[in-house]
């Protein structure tokens, strides 16, 4: 009760950067769509109104494992540093799967109407 947590998310993936190679084109297809970044937040409990103004409520969590996504992405340490490969078929498991996560990301909340958000 009344905890405050500091949560803190970073991505780098600058270490996988090298050039172009014919035989993994993959790589250059992972280094344009992935890139470093991070993000912060607080998240509390039973927050004080005299010292806080808190932005948002949290009201759920979950994630989403996709079928048939095994080694779809795929990352290996070697020699020339972290790489990592992408199947030609992430765009494809990821349109075939993403109605259903966000029916059930948003069915809790009653909202069906993806431009009522």
């Amino acid at each position: 009760r009344g905890a405050r947590v500091l949560v803190v998310c970073s991505e780098i993936t600058v270490v996988t950067f090298r050039g172009p190679s014919d035989s993994h084109l993959d790589c250059l297809v992972g280094q344009a769509l992935f890139g470093d970044g991070v993000a912060s937040i607080i998240v509390g409990a039973d927050p004080l109104p005299e010292i806080e103004k808190p932005l948002f409520d949290l009201v759920s969590a979950a994630q989403t494992i996709l079928p048939d996504s095994d080694g779809a992405i795929d990352g290996h340490l070697r020699e020339v540093g972290l790489t990592f490969h992408l199947l030609k078929d992430v765009p494809g498991l990821i349109s075939k799967n993403i109605e259903k996560s966000l029916n059930e990301a948003f069915k809790p909340l009653d909202i069906t109407d993806w431009n009522s958000l």
